[in-house]
C-alpha cells in the first residue's frame, strides 16, 4: 500500500543541502581545508563547497578567490589548481582545534614540532610553522602572542607573505 505522506523537503532543497555543506565543520590542515585538497581545480572546489567562487584579485597565474557567502576564508589558486587555503577572520579551526585568538602557547602545545620565524611586518609577531613534506600549516601571531590568521597548503605558496606576491 503506497504511503500518502509526502517528504518533508522537496527534492530540490535536499539536493541544495547536499551541495552546500556546513563548512564550519571542516578543519584546516597542511593538505587543505576539509574536502578542499591541494591540487583541486575551480570546478571541483565549487562542487565540493556547493557554492560559487568570487575572484578577489589576480596577478598572472595566481589568483585569490573567496567562497560566495562565506566570510574569513580565501583560496589561492595558481595555474588553475588550489595551492593554499587561508583563514583570516571568524571561528575556523585547524584539525587540532587551533583558531584565531588562541595563544602561541596553545599552538605549541598542540603542534609540538612547530618552529617559529620572525614576522615580516610585526616586530613582536611570529610565523609558527608546522613542517611537513611539501605542505605546511602556518600561523601568524601578533605582539599579544595571539593567532591572527592561519593557512594550510603547498610549499612554496603557503609561505608567501602577501598573497600571490
Amino acid at each position: 500500500m503506497p504511503s500518502s505522506a509526502a517528504p518533508t523537503d522537496p527534492p530540490s532543497s535536499r539536493v541544495e543541502a547536499a551541495q552546500a555543506p556546513d563548512l564550519h565543520e571542516w578543519r584546516m590542515n597542511r593538505h587543505g581545508f576539509g574536502r578542499l585538497k591541494v591540487g583541486l581545480n575551480r570546478a571541483k572546489i565549487e562542487r565540493r563547497v556547493g557554492r560559487s567562487l568570487k575572484l578577489s584579485y589576480s596577478t598572472g597565474s595566481c589568483a585569490i578567490w573567496e567562497i560566495r557567502g562565506v566570510r574569513g576564508l580565501s583560496l589561492m589558486i595558481v595555474s588553475g589548481r588550489l595551492r593554499r587555503v587561508s583563514a583570516y577572520r571568524g571561528t575556523w579551526r585547524t584539525s587540532l582545534g587551533v583558531r584565531i585568538g588562541d595563544s602561541e602557547a596553545e599552538v605549541r602545545e598542540r603542534y609540538p614540532r612547530v618552529r617559529s620565524r620572525q614576522h615580516a611586518y610585526d616586530p613582536e609577531g611570529e610565523y609558527l610553522i608546522v613542517p611537513g613534506p611539501n605542505r605546511r600549516v602556518v600561523f601568524e601571531t601578533n605582539g599579544d602572542d595571539q593567532v591572527t590568521s592561519f593557512r594550510g597548503g603547498r610549499v612554496p605558496e603557503v609561505m608567501y607573505i602577501e598573497g600571490c606576491a
